[in-house]
Order: structure tokens, then sequence, then C-alpha cells
């Protein structure tokens, strides 16, 4: 069980030239892809459809397969543009079994015209199990995409106790 995260940001140039070489590696419930020095940089759970589409996300680096512990903090370097640490930040004030549009968080980050650009940080978020991007959805009654299928975000959702009776075409 993942109690706590520690994060730390990095843009994508210096990330990728400090860290030309990533591990990965699985446990029971997740697979994690880190850094030499132990920083996880990507996390998916493996009850998750295709959970090894993570890697595709590494695809500029040398990725190399070994053991991996996480323990209960974890320690995060997350890489990515100024906005999407913006973003990602954002979607850790999103309280437990509570939504928030794309645009109501375009409007929160004072950017209220950049509603796609907001939608594509939510999506490229790494460390989906962690960073809650699973609680935003489409505005007038519409769920929005997952990364991991809209199936996997209904259950997510249901599990932290959401109200989902207002969202349209749900299964």
């Amino acid at each position: 069980m993942i109690n706590d995260i520690t994060l730390e940001w990095i843009s994508k140039p210096p990330f990728l030239k400090e860290n030309p070489t990533l591990y990965y590696g699985t446990n029971d419930a997740w697979l994690a892809v880190m850094t030499p020095s132990g920083k996880v940089c990507g996390l998916t759970s493996k009850h998750f459809p295709n959970y090894h589409n993570l890697l595709k996300s590494f695809q500029k680096h040398t990725l190399v397969e070994r053991a991996i512990t996480l323990d209960e903090t974890i320690p995060c370097l997350l890489a990515g543009s100024p906005f999407q640490h913006q973003v990602w930040k954002a979607l850790l004030h999103i309280p437990r079994g509570s939504t928030v549009s794309y645009l109501e968080l375009a409007q929160s980050l004072q950017r209220p015209k950049s509603v796609r650009a907001v939608a594509n940080a939510v999506g490229a978020n790494p460390i989906s199990p962690l960073i809650p991007c699973h609680r935003v959805v489409g505005s007038h009654g519409y769920f929005g995409g997952y990364f991991w299928g809209t199936p996997v975000k209904q259950r997510l959702l249901k599990e932290e106790g959401a109200d989902l009776t207002c969202f349209k075409g749900l299964i």
C-alpha cells in the first residue's frame, strides 16, 4: 500500500540527458519506471488493461528490466513542461470522490481558454494512480477519456464514492 509521495519536477530535456537509462519492473500490484537513483518517473496499476503501454512514454530512454521495491513513501521525479507540472499539482487538490471538469480545472489555473492544453496535460500524467487525473471529467454531463480506458476511470470514481448519476452514456 502506498501512503505518501514526494514530488520533484524536471523539464524533459534535462531529464533525458541525466537519465538515458531507466529501470522498470513489476510487483504484485504495480508497474513502475524508475531512475537509477530510485525515483519513480512512471507508475501504473497492473490491474489496468494494457498496463505495459506505460513503457511507450519512455521510448527515448534505454529501458532495463529489474526487480522493484516500492516503499510506503514513494519519491517521484516527474518530467514535463512547467505547464504540465502546474496542471499535475492542481490535480492533487481534487478531493477523493469529487470530480471537476476540464474547464473548471483550466479556470482554476487562470487559463480559461486553455481547456485542450489542460486536457492534454492531464492525459500526460505519468503516475496516474498517485496523481488523480481520473477525477477530471468533461463538461455538460460527458465523462471524458482516460488513458487506461473509461471503464477504469468509472471504476476508480465508483470506488471513491463519486456520484456518477449525472453522466451520459456510462456502462
